[in-house]
Protein backbone atom coordinates (compact mmCIF):
# COMPACT_ATOMS: atom_id res chain seq x y z
CA UNK A 1 0.00 0.00 0.00
CA UNK A 2 2.80 2.44 0.85
CA UNK A 3 4.46 1.85 -2.80
CA UNK A 4 0.80 2.66 -4.11
CA UNK A 5 0.42 6.05 -2.42
CA UNK A 6 4.12 6.85 -3.28
CA UNK A 7 3.49 6.19 -7.35
CA UNK A 8 0.27 8.16 -7.27
CA UNK A 9 2.08 10.68 -5.85
CA UNK A 10 5.06 10.56 -8.81
CA UNK A 11 1.78 11.06 -11.03
CA UNK A 12 0.52 14.22 -9.63
CA UNK A 13 3.56 15.76 -9.48
CA UNK A 14 5.36 14.37 -12.43
CA UNK A 15 7.74 12.01 -12.12
CA UNK A 16 9.14 12.76 -15.52
CA UNK A 17 8.24 13.35 -19.11
CA UNK A 18 6.10 11.28 -21.29
CA UNK A 19 7.31 8.69 -23.59
CA UNK A 20 8.05 10.34 -26.95
CA UNK A 21 6.84 7.90 -29.59
CA UNK A 22 7.26 11.29 -32.02
CA UNK A 23 10.08 13.46 -31.14
CA UNK A 24 10.22 16.95 -32.04
CA UNK A 25 12.08 18.69 -34.36
CA UNK A 26 13.02 22.29 -34.95
CA UNK A 27 13.86 24.42 -38.08
CA UNK A 28 16.63 26.93 -38.00
CA UNK A 29 13.59 29.93 -38.51
CA UNK A 30 10.01 29.37 -39.38
CA UNK A 31 9.23 28.26 -42.56
CA UNK A 32 6.09 27.16 -44.71
CA UNK A 33 7.00 23.57 -45.57
CA UNK A 34 6.05 22.22 -48.68
CA UNK A 35 7.38 19.04 -49.23
CA UNK A 36 9.87 16.54 -47.62
CA UNK A 37 11.59 13.68 -48.64
CA UNK A 38 14.69 11.59 -47.19
CA UNK A 39 16.91 9.00 -48.80
CA UNK A 40 17.99 7.19 -45.75
CA UNK A 41 17.57 7.25 -42.09
CA UNK A 42 20.23 10.60 -41.93
CA UNK A 43 19.51 12.34 -45.49
CA UNK A 44 16.77 14.43 -46.30
CA UNK A 45 15.57 17.62 -48.21
CA UNK A 46 12.56 19.90 -47.28
CA UNK A 47 11.46 21.84 -50.06
CA UNK A 48 9.49 25.74 -48.83
CA UNK A 49 6.16 26.62 -49.43
CA UNK A 50 5.26 29.94 -51.64
CA UNK A 51 6.29 32.40 -48.97
CA UNK A 52 10.07 31.57 -49.17
CA UNK A 53 12.19 30.12 -51.86
CA UNK A 54 14.79 27.26 -51.63
CA UNK A 55 15.16 24.13 -49.85
CA UNK A 56 16.00 22.81 -46.22
CA UNK A 57 18.80 19.73 -45.95
CA UNK A 58 19.77 17.51 -42.88
CA UNK A 59 22.39 14.84 -42.92
CA UNK A 60 21.35 13.98 -39.53
CA UNK A 61 17.96 12.90 -39.55
CA UNK A 62 16.23 16.10 -38.99
CA UNK A 63 17.72 17.39 -35.75
CA UNK A 64 19.74 20.02 -37.96
CA UNK A 65 18.92 21.90 -40.98
CA UNK A 66 20.82 23.99 -43.56
CA UNK A 67 19.05 26.62 -46.11
CA UNK A 68 20.50 26.28 -49.63
CA UNK A 69 19.38 27.35 -53.50
CA UNK A 70 17.31 30.41 -52.26
CA UNK A 71 16.84 31.72 -55.60
CA UNK A 72 13.82 28.69 -56.88
CA UNK A 73 10.16 28.60 -55.04
CA UNK A 74 9.40 24.97 -55.19
CA UNK A 75 6.47 23.03 -55.62
CA UNK A 76 7.09 19.31 -55.91
CA UNK A 77 9.32 16.94 -54.53
CA UNK A 78 10.27 13.17 -55.44
CA UNK A 79 12.87 10.60 -54.25
CA UNK A 80 13.61 8.07 -56.89
CA UNK A 81 16.20 6.03 -55.40
CA UNK A 82 18.74 6.10 -52.75
CA UNK A 83 21.02 8.71 -54.23
CA UNK A 84 18.13 10.43 -56.63
CA UNK A 85 15.73 12.88 -56.10
CA UNK A 86 13.18 15.33 -58.05
CA UNK A 87 11.91 18.36 -57.46
CA UNK A 88 10.01 21.01 -59.93
CA UNK A 89 9.44 25.04 -58.85
CA UNK A 90 10.00 28.38 -60.69
CA UNK A 91 12.18 30.68 -60.94
CA UNK A 92 11.90 34.35 -62.93
CA UNK A 93 8.81 33.14 -64.38
CA UNK A 94 10.32 30.06 -65.60
CA UNK A 95 9.11 26.83 -64.61
CA UNK A 96 11.96 24.06 -64.19
CA UNK A 97 13.08 20.60 -62.48
CA UNK A 98 16.08 20.09 -60.63
CA UNK A 99 17.69 17.15 -59.88
CA UNK A 100 19.98 15.72 -57.71
CA UNK A 101 22.03 12.15 -58.18
CA UNK A 102 24.26 11.85 -54.96
CA UNK A 103 21.89 12.34 -52.09
CA UNK A 104 21.53 16.39 -52.39
CA UNK A 105 25.13 17.19 -52.33
CA UNK A 106 24.43 18.74 -55.82
CA UNK A 107 21.72 19.57 -57.96
CA UNK A 108 21.69 20.37 -61.55
CA UNK A 109 18.58 22.23 -63.77
CA UNK A 110 16.51 20.97 -66.57
CA UNK A 111 14.98 24.90 -67.54
CA UNK A 112 12.00 24.82 -69.75
CA UNK A 113 9.88 27.31 -71.77
CA UNK A 114 8.59 30.64 -69.45
CA UNK A 115 5.02 29.66 -71.73
CA UNK A 116 5.07 26.09 -69.51
CA UNK A 117 3.25 25.62 -65.97
CA UNK A 118 3.45 22.75 -64.36
CA UNK A 119 1.26 21.00 -61.84
CA UNK A 120 2.94 18.28 -60.52
CA UNK A 121 4.66 15.22 -61.74
CA UNK A 122 5.59 11.74 -60.54
CA UNK A 123 8.76 9.88 -61.81
CA UNK A 124 9.00 6.29 -61.59
CA UNK A 125 12.75 5.87 -62.19
CA UNK A 126 16.04 8.48 -62.81
CA UNK A 127 14.61 8.80 -66.46
CA UNK A 128 11.06 8.30 -66.65
CA UNK A 129 8.36 10.32 -65.86
CA UNK A 130 5.16 12.19 -66.47
CA UNK A 131 4.35 16.01 -66.07
CA UNK A 132 0.74 17.55 -65.62
CA UNK A 133 0.85 21.19 -66.16
CA UNK A 134 -0.11 24.00 -69.12
CA UNK A 135 1.08 25.13 -71.83
CA UNK A 136 -2.01 27.18 -73.73
CA UNK A 137 -4.12 24.26 -72.67
CA UNK A 138 -3.53 21.71 -70.44
CA UNK A 139 -1.24 19.18 -71.11
CA UNK A 140 0.52 16.14 -69.74
CA UNK A 141 3.92 15.63 -70.99
CA UNK A 142 6.63 12.53 -71.05
CA UNK A 143 9.84 12.51 -70.14
CA UNK A 144 12.23 9.84 -70.96
CA UNK A 145 15.57 11.26 -70.41
CA UNK A 146 14.77 12.58 -66.88
CA UNK A 147 13.28 16.02 -67.51
CA UNK A 148 15.95 17.35 -70.50
CA UNK A 149 13.08 17.04 -72.96
CA UNK A 150 9.27 16.65 -71.99
CA UNK A 151 7.06 15.22 -75.12
CA UNK A 152 3.50 15.65 -74.87
CA UNK A 153 1.47 12.92 -74.84
CA UNK A 154 -2.49 14.39 -74.60
CA UNK A 155 -4.39 18.00 -74.31
CA UNK A 156 -7.21 18.89 -72.49
CA UNK A 157 -5.87 17.37 -69.40
CA UNK A 158 -3.43 18.04 -67.24
CA UNK A 159 -4.58 19.99 -64.36
CA UNK A 160 -4.06 18.58 -61.16
CA UNK A 161 -2.08 16.02 -59.08
CA UNK A 162 -0.44 13.17 -61.41
CA UNK A 163 0.45 9.52 -59.86
CA UNK A 164 2.33 6.70 -61.86
CA UNK A 165 3.42 3.37 -60.52
CA UNK A 166 7.21 2.26 -60.29
CA UNK A 167 6.18 -1.00 -61.46
CA UNK A 168 4.70 -2.14 -64.33
CA UNK A 169 1.65 -4.13 -64.85
CA UNK A 170 0.79 -6.11 -67.82
CA UNK A 171 4.27 -4.67 -69.30
CA UNK A 172 3.01 -1.20 -68.99
CA UNK A 173 2.90 2.03 -66.39
CA UNK A 174 0.03 3.09 -65.17
CA UNK A 175 -0.93 6.08 -64.06
CA UNK A 176 -4.29 8.79 -62.55
CA UNK A 177 -4.53 12.46 -63.47
CA UNK A 178 -6.96 14.85 -61.42
CA UNK A 179 -8.03 17.27 -63.74
CA UNK A 180 -10.08 19.62 -62.20
CA UNK A 181 -13.10 17.35 -60.14
CA UNK A 182 -12.34 14.21 -63.12
CA UNK A 183 -10.10 11.60 -62.73
CA UNK A 184 -7.89 9.94 -65.49
CA UNK A 185 -6.54 7.07 -66.13
CA UNK A 186 -3.88 5.11 -68.12
CA UNK A 187 -2.69 1.72 -68.77
CA UNK A 188 -0.34 2.07 -71.11
CA UNK A 189 2.25 4.40 -69.65
CA UNK A 190 0.57 7.47 -70.84
CA UNK A 191 -0.02 7.05 -74.75
CA UNK A 192 -3.99 6.88 -74.13
CA UNK A 193 -5.86 8.06 -71.55
CA UNK A 194 -9.46 7.32 -70.24
CA UNK A 195 -11.96 9.33 -67.70
CA UNK A 196 -13.07 7.05 -65.04
CA UNK A 197 -15.38 7.90 -61.89
CA UNK A 198 -13.64 10.98 -59.81
CA UNK A 199 -14.20 10.91 -55.66
CA UNK A 200 -17.23 13.01 -54.58
CA UNK A 201 -15.24 15.86 -52.97
CA UNK A 202 -14.87 19.26 -54.35
CA UNK A 203 -11.25 19.66 -53.09
CA UNK A 204 -8.76 16.54 -54.40
CA UNK A 205 -5.07 16.86 -52.97
CA UNK A 206 -3.19 13.99 -53.32
CA UNK A 207 -3.53 10.36 -55.30
CA UNK A 208 -1.53 7.25 -54.44
CA UNK A 209 -2.01 3.26 -54.99
CA UNK A 210 -0.29 0.63 -54.34
CA UNK A 211 -1.28 -1.74 -57.88
CA UNK A 212 -3.29 -1.63 -60.57
CA UNK A 213 -6.38 -1.47 -58.77
CA UNK A 214 -5.72 -0.14 -54.97
CA UNK A 215 -5.53 3.15 -54.40
CA UNK A 216 -6.33 6.43 -52.34
CA UNK A 217 -7.24 10.00 -53.10
CA UNK A 218 -7.20 12.60 -49.99
CA UNK A 219 -9.76 15.30 -50.32
CA UNK A 220 -9.05 18.08 -47.39
CA UNK A 221 -11.62 18.29 -45.00
CA UNK A 222 -13.71 15.33 -47.09
CA UNK A 223 -11.46 12.81 -45.66
CA UNK A 224 -9.87 10.35 -47.91
CA UNK A 225 -11.28 7.90 -50.68
CA UNK A 226 -10.21 4.22 -51.59
CA UNK A 227 -10.87 2.15 -54.78
CA UNK A 228 -9.92 -1.63 -55.09
CA UNK A 229 -11.00 -1.34 -58.95
CA UNK A 230 -8.62 1.31 -60.48
CA UNK A 231 -11.03 3.97 -59.60
CA UNK A 232 -13.72 2.91 -60.99
CA UNK A 233 -15.70 3.20 -57.68
CA UNK A 234 -14.51 5.03 -54.49
CA UNK A 235 -15.22 5.01 -50.97
CA UNK A 236 -15.25 7.49 -48.29
CA UNK A 237 -13.32 6.35 -45.72
CA UNK A 238 -13.96 8.00 -42.06
CA UNK A 239 -11.23 9.84 -39.97
CA UNK A 240 -12.97 10.57 -36.69
CA UNK A 241 -16.78 11.05 -37.08
CA UNK A 242 -18.64 13.27 -34.03
CA UNK A 243 -15.05 13.30 -32.00
CA UNK A 244 -15.16 16.80 -30.54
CA UNK A 245 -12.17 18.94 -30.99
CA UNK A 246 -10.65 17.20 -33.90
CA UNK A 247 -10.44 19.27 -36.91
CA UNK A 248 -10.27 16.28 -39.48
CA UNK A 249 -9.45 16.26 -42.65
CA UNK A 250 -6.45 14.73 -44.87
CA UNK A 251 -4.05 16.67 -47.37
CA UNK A 252 -1.36 13.94 -47.87
CA UNK A 253 -0.82 10.72 -47.24
CA UNK A 254 1.87 7.70 -47.70
CA UNK A 255 1.32 4.16 -48.41
CA UNK A 256 4.14 1.62 -46.34
CA UNK A 257 1.89 -1.08 -47.90
CA UNK A 258 -1.67 -1.87 -48.67
CA UNK A 259 -2.33 -2.18 -45.53
CA UNK A 260 -0.50 0.34 -43.12
CA UNK A 261 -1.08 4.05 -44.23
CA UNK A 262 -0.43 7.26 -42.45
CA UNK A 263 -1.82 10.31 -43.30
CA UNK A 264 -1.79 14.32 -42.14
CA UNK A 265 -4.07 17.34 -42.74
CA UNK A 266 -5.84 17.61 -39.11
CA UNK A 267 -5.50 18.66 -35.77
CA UNK A 268 -6.49 18.76 -32.48
CA UNK A 269 -7.94 21.99 -30.32
CA UNK A 270 -5.70 22.21 -27.21
CA UNK A 271 -7.37 24.93 -24.84
CA UNK A 272 -6.35 27.86 -27.21
CA UNK A 273 -4.45 26.38 -29.19
CA UNK A 274 -4.03 23.50 -32.20
CA UNK A 275 -1.68 20.61 -32.13
CA UNK A 276 -1.36 18.76 -35.51
CA UNK A 277 -2.16 14.68 -35.60
CA UNK A 278 -0.79 12.07 -37.49
CA UNK A 279 -3.16 9.48 -38.80
CA UNK A 280 -2.37 6.11 -39.47
CA UNK A 281 -4.38 2.80 -40.50
CA UNK A 282 -3.13 -1.05 -40.39
CA UNK A 283 -6.09 -2.34 -42.39
CA UNK A 284 -6.00 -0.84 -45.13
CA UNK A 285 -8.82 2.65 -44.42
CA UNK A 286 -11.11 0.65 -42.61
CA UNK A 287 -10.30 1.67 -39.44
CA UNK A 288 -8.90 5.07 -38.83
CA UNK A 289 -6.99 6.05 -36.06
CA UNK A 290 -4.16 8.73 -34.85
CA UNK A 291 -1.08 9.41 -32.95
CA UNK A 292 -0.66 12.18 -31.15
CA UNK A 293 3.11 14.13 -31.02
CA UNK A 294 4.02 16.27 -27.95
CA UNK A 295 1.43 18.60 -26.76
CA UNK A 296 4.12 20.42 -25.44
CA UNK A 297 5.04 21.77 -28.77
CA UNK A 298 3.44 24.17 -31.19
CA UNK A 299 2.97 22.60 -34.58
CA UNK A 300 -0.38 22.85 -36.06
CA UNK A 301 -1.70 20.79 -39.02
CA UNK A 302 1.39 19.21 -41.03
CA UNK A 303 2.01 20.06 -44.17
CA UNK A 304 3.96 16.86 -45.33
CA UNK A 305 5.23 13.37 -44.02
CA UNK A 306 7.39 10.63 -45.54
CA UNK A 307 8.67 7.36 -44.17
CA UNK A 308 11.69 5.11 -45.81
CA UNK A 309 10.19 2.13 -44.05
CA UNK A 310 7.56 0.53 -41.65
CA UNK A 311 8.88 2.25 -38.37
CA UNK A 312 11.40 5.67 -39.84
CA UNK A 313 9.17 9.04 -40.36
CA UNK A 314 9.44 12.08 -40.45
CA UNK A 315 5.83 14.99 -40.37
CA UNK A 316 6.45 18.57 -41.11
CA UNK A 317 4.35 21.76 -40.52
CA UNK A 318 6.19 24.97 -39.17
CA UNK A 319 8.39 22.65 -37.71
CA UNK A 320 8.30 18.91 -37.47
CA UNK A 321 8.09 15.82 -35.27
CA UNK A 322 10.25 12.03 -36.48
CA UNK A 323 9.68 9.04 -35.20
CA UNK A 324 11.76 5.52 -35.15
CA UNK A 325 9.26 2.83 -34.26
CA UNK A 326 6.17 3.40 -36.11
CA UNK A 327 5.01 6.20 -34.12
CA UNK A 328 3.66 4.35 -30.96
CA UNK A 329 0.80 3.64 -29.57
CA UNK A 330 -2.52 4.55 -31.95
CA UNK A 331 -6.12 5.81 -30.82
CA UNK A 332 -9.12 5.21 -31.90
CA UNK A 333 -11.86 7.36 -29.90
CA UNK A 334 -15.36 7.01 -30.09
CA UNK A 335 -17.24 9.60 -28.30
CA UNK A 336 -21.31 9.13 -27.94
CA UNK A 337 -22.97 12.76 -26.60
CA UNK A 338 -24.85 13.05 -23.30
CA UNK A 339 -28.53 13.54 -24.35
CA UNK A 340 -30.08 12.90 -21.37
CA UNK A 341 -29.34 12.55 -17.50
CA UNK A 342 -28.09 10.05 -17.80
CA UNK A 343 -24.64 11.01 -17.01
CA UNK A 344 -24.54 13.17 -13.85
CA UNK A 345 -21.13 12.21 -12.64
CA UNK A 346 -17.61 11.60 -13.49
CA UNK A 347 -16.52 8.59 -13.78
CA UNK A 348 -13.72 6.32 -15.11
CA UNK A 349 -14.09 2.85 -15.58
CA UNK A 350 -11.85 -0.49 -15.75
CA UNK A 351 -9.70 -0.32 -18.78
CA UNK A 352 -11.09 -3.87 -20.97
CA UNK A 353 -9.42 -6.16 -22.14
CA UNK A 354 -7.29 -6.71 -18.68
CA UNK A 355 -4.44 -8.07 -19.08
CA UNK A 356 -4.18 -7.11 -22.35
CA UNK A 357 -1.32 -7.55 -25.23
CA UNK A 358 -1.16 -5.19 -27.60
CA UNK A 359 -4.36 -4.00 -27.45
CA UNK A 360 -6.97 -2.50 -24.61
CA UNK A 361 -10.04 0.37 -24.17
CA UNK A 362 -10.28 3.16 -21.52
CA UNK A 363 -13.67 4.22 -21.26
CA UNK A 364 -14.74 7.29 -18.94
CA UNK A 365 -17.95 9.55 -18.35
CA UNK A 366 -17.87 13.88 -18.51
CA UNK A 367 -21.35 15.08 -17.03
CA UNK A 368 -20.30 18.28 -18.64
CA UNK A 369 -18.10 19.73 -20.66
CA UNK A 370 -14.18 19.59 -18.91
CA UNK A 371 -10.29 19.65 -19.74
CA UNK A 372 -9.35 16.10 -19.64
CA UNK A 373 -6.07 14.31 -19.14
CA UNK A 374 -5.65 10.85 -19.36
CA UNK A 375 -2.21 9.51 -19.06
CA UNK A 376 -0.75 5.73 -18.48
CA UNK A 377 2.44 5.40 -16.08
CA UNK A 378 5.04 3.02 -15.02
CA UNK A 379 5.34 1.65 -11.67
CA UNK A 380 8.19 4.43 -11.33
CA UNK A 381 5.63 7.08 -12.21
CA UNK A 382 7.14 8.01 -15.29
CA UNK A 383 4.46 8.66 -18.34
CA UNK A 384 4.23 6.16 -20.70
CA UNK A 385 1.29 7.71 -22.85
CA UNK A 386 -0.31 10.93 -22.59
CA UNK A 387 -3.73 9.92 -23.98
CA UNK A 388 -5.03 13.26 -24.02
CA UNK A 389 -3.74 16.68 -22.66
CA UNK A 390 -5.66 19.25 -21.71
CA UNK A 391 -8.40 18.47 -24.75
CA UNK A 392 -11.90 20.33 -23.68
CA UNK A 393 -13.99 17.46 -24.39
CA UNK A 394 -18.11 17.59 -24.55
CA UNK A 395 -20.17 15.74 -21.81
CA UNK A 396 -20.78 11.86 -22.54
CA UNK A 397 -19.35 8.28 -22.82
CA UNK A 398 -15.51 8.45 -24.06
CA UNK A 399 -13.83 5.50 -25.03
CA UNK A 400 -9.99 5.24 -26.63
CA UNK A 401 -9.05 2.36 -27.86
CA UNK A 402 -5.17 2.20 -27.60
CA UNK A 403 -3.41 -0.04 -30.44
CA UNK A 404 0.02 -1.49 -30.95
CA UNK A 405 1.29 -1.10 -27.20
CA UNK A 406 3.75 -3.29 -27.96
CA UNK A 407 5.39 -0.90 -30.01
CA UNK A 408 6.86 0.72 -26.80
CA UNK A 409 8.74 -2.07 -26.09
CA UNK A 410 7.55 -1.98 -22.76
CA UNK A 411 8.10 -5.18 -19.92
CA UNK A 412 4.77 -7.07 -18.72
CA UNK A 413 3.53 -6.08 -15.49
CA UNK A 414 1.55 -3.56 -14.11
CA UNK A 415 0.43 -0.10 -15.02
CA UNK A 416 -1.27 2.73 -14.44
CA UNK A 417 -3.78 5.24 -15.81
CA UNK A 418 -5.17 8.38 -14.57
CA UNK A 419 -7.84 10.91 -15.34
CA UNK A 420 -7.94 14.33 -14.45
CA UNK A 421 -10.72 16.84 -15.27
CA UNK A 422 -11.18 20.89 -15.19
CA UNK A 423 -13.81 22.51 -15.05
CA UNK A 424 -14.23 25.70 -17.95
CA UNK A 425 -12.67 27.89 -15.12
CA UNK A 426 -9.49 25.74 -14.49
CA UNK A 427 -10.29 23.91 -11.12
CA UNK A 428 -9.76 20.33 -10.34
CA UNK A 429 -13.35 18.78 -10.11
CA UNK A 430 -12.22 14.93 -10.52
CA UNK A 431 -8.89 12.73 -10.40
CA UNK A 432 -8.90 9.06 -10.95
CA UNK A 433 -6.26 6.60 -10.98
CA UNK A 434 -6.77 2.69 -11.53
CA UNK A 435 -4.18 -0.24 -12.00
CA UNK A 436 -3.65 -2.12 -15.88
CA UNK A 437 -2.18 -5.15 -16.37
CA UNK A 438 0.18 -5.58 -19.56
CA UNK A 439 1.29 -9.12 -20.74
CA UNK A 440 3.73 -10.09 -23.43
Amino acid sequence: MKKYIIILALMLFGASSSFGQWIYQSLPAYYEVKDIKFFDANTGIIILGSTNPGMLKTTNGGNNWTLFDTTVYYYGLQTIDSVTMYAYGQRTSIYRIKRTFDRGITWDSVSVSSARMFWDFSFVNKDTGWVSGFNGDYVIWRTTNGGVTLVPQTGGIGNGAIFFLKQKVNGEYYGWQNNFDELWRTTNSGVNWFQVTAPAAPYLFYIQFVDGNTGWFSAGYNGIYKTTNGGSNWVNQPLAPGIPQIISGMTHFICINKDTIYGIGSAKMLQNRVVGIVWKTTNGGLNWGYQQPDTNYYNGAYASIDFINANSGWAYGGNGVHTTNGGGVILYPTYVINNSTEITNYEMKQNYPNPFNPVTTIEFNLPKVSYVNLSIYDITGKSIINVINGFLLSGGTHRYRIEEFGKLNLSSGTYFYRLEARDINGAVVFNKTKRMIYMK
